[in-house]
């Protein structure tokens, strides 16, 4: 379907082939493909990914470093770069992906459709986190290309690591999704991003602020926020593609499977919120 003739999600010219019925699923991946198409059109999504295409790209002026060197620092500057740009992608997708059709009213001939609110929700959340996985599609290919031309190969472990940028990714997206269902989008963003902050440093800061805070209610509100937010720093595996590190597959797994419990959560609990809204 040619890009142009997607419309502001108002769906004209395509809604029979949306809510002419069929299984859930395939009403799911269509409205997902329409909102990838959509959130591609969008100047956040080319300004953050073209962003660090440059910096990936600019790593090159590191050439006063010895070869061992550069390609570290190399490793370590895209991998960080791309883990920053698909959280704020995933971020900026998903906090006005359902407010921006509340607030423009197109979701109201969308749901008179026999489509069901978690079929709307789901789609929405997949069609930002297709975007997301695009971008990151990119960025990795650039970053690939830098590392063949200085190693004459590209690191087998990279595409482990890249996966687990994108499923964390995948993370920040459903948090966001949640929030944007009894929320505006700015307020969303701003949430979703503490949130990506605070996750991130959770393990190597806020442990340590708990242990050291005094006993009490402070103890036990910080207690309950710091099991309530996501561990985001168990998806960085920079340090092991930098240094060579090998990570164990049980390991891995267990990641893998921390972020796939937390994202279907997130996003579970945002079918029932928006299911019982009232419009």
């Amino acid at each position: 379907m040619p890009l142009r003739r997607v419309p502001n999600m108002s769906f004209r010219g395509t809604r029979n082939l949306l809510f002419s019925g069929g299984m859930p699923l395939r009403r799911v991946f269509i409205l997902a493909k329409l909102n990838l198409l959509e959130n591609a059109r969008k100047q956040v999504f080319h300004v953050l990914m073209l962003a660090t295409v440059v910096v990936i790209f600019s790593s090159t002026l590191l050439s006063f470093f010895t070869l061992g060197v550069q390609v570290k620092i190399l490793k370590d500057l895209c991998l960080a770069s791309i883990l920053f740009s698909a959280g704020m992608i995933s971020i900026a997708l998903s906090c006005g992906a359902i407010p921006s059709d509340v607030e423009g009213k197109t979701v109201y001939p969308i749901l008179a459709r026999p489509l069901k609110r978690w079929e709307y929700v789901l789609g929405k959340y997949l069609g930002a986190l297709a975007t997301t996985a695009a971008s990151v599609a990119i960025m990795s290919l650039a970053f690939g290309l830098l590392l063949y031309h200085y190693q004459h190969r590209v690191d087998s472990f990279m595409f482990t690591a890249v996966a687990f940028v994108l499923l964390e990714a995948a993370t920040l997206a459903g948090i966001t999704i949640l929030l944007s269902t009894f929320t505006t989008p700015v307020p969303a963003a701003v949430v979703s991003f503490l949130i990506f902050v605070l996750g991130t440093v959770k393990i190597g800061y806020l442990g340590t602020l708990l242990h050291a805070a005094p006993g009490g209610v402070v103890r036990v509100i910080g207690g309950m926020l710091y099991h309530i937010l996501p561990n985001l720093e168990c998806f960085n595996f920079k340090d092991a593609l930098v240094h060579g590190v090998p990570t164990p597959t049980p390991y891995l797994f267990l990641v893998a499977g921390y972020g796939l419990l937390y994202a279907s959560f997130t996003v579970g609990l945002a079918c029932v919120i928006f299911a019982r809204r009232e419009l």
